[in-house]
């Protein structure tokens, strides 16, 4: 073989190589696996803020509020674990305020007091107590309820390896009609984004349908997705 068409070929086997692709014939297949299923805890995040000229005024009057989101949490049964409240950032506030001939101007309106807090809450059958207690609380807002499952490890597993069934079952297929033998399992990759499981039916804020009562925050319980996908290179066999 003349030394150029050798030189070329190795240069062909490296670079298909390094790009993780077997060098035999294959068979290439995506598998997807998905569960739903009922969450059992809530990630509920929150802000307290306060804007004020006197910067340890409104330090105090956010750090009050904080107290009694904990002690709520606490009477709840929340763990220190279930808890996450960083320390307050305090920042200067500013708002932009236009002169008469289009000119402007930055105006301090005070400085800004925010801190955040997280709770994780296990019981979802005490939501709607948790949510009234904040708002009583002085909660400025409610920035997100995530719902999720305490055993989403092994769910995600399970999911894993539905995926890895279902790139088999194509696999099969697309051998079969090519009327080719699949082989052994070249590669397998887990292709699983990092993202947390999705709510696919969820009422966060439905109000009491109790007569004569004071309408209270209720939870919902639908449903989240907890999926995964996987890239598989099966060899054809002979």
């Amino acid at each position: 073989m003349p030394k150029f068409f050798a030189v070329v070929l190795l240069l062909f086997a490296s670079t298909a190589l390094a790009d993780g692709l077997p060098q035999a014939p294959y068979i290439q297949v995506n598998g997807h696996g998905e569960l739903h299923v009922a969450p059992d805890m809530l990630t509920v995040s929150m802000t307290l803020e306060k804007t004020a000229m006197d910067a340890t005024a409104a330090r105090a009057d956010v750090e009050a509020r904080a107290s009694k989101v904990l002690a709520l949490a606490r009477k709840l049964g929340l763990a220190d674990k279930d808890i996450k409240a960083p320390a307050v950032t305090v920042y200067p506030q500013y708002e932009w305020h236009s002169g008469p001939g289009g000119d402007g101007k930055q105006v301090m309106m005070g400085q800004h007091v925010t801190r955040s807090i997280m709770l994780t809450l296990k019981d979802i059958s005490r939501y709607g107590e948790l949510v009234d207690g904040l708002f009583a609380a002085g909660v400025t807002r409610l920035d997100g309820i995530s719902p999720d499952r305490s055993d989403r490890d092994a769910l995600q597993r399970h999911a894993l390896a539905d995926a890895v069934t279902d790139a088999h079952a194509k696999a099969e297929a697309l051998a079969e009609s090519a009327a080719v033998h699949l082989g052994t399992v070249y590669s397998i990759n887990d292709q699983s984004s990092a993202r947390g499981p999705r709510p696919i039916m969820m009422g966060a804020m439905a109000a009491s349908a109790s007569r004569g009562a004071e309408p209270q925050a209720e939870y919902l319980n639908g449903e989240i997705e907890i999926d995964a996908d996987v890239q598989v290179y099966y060899l054809i066999g002979k």
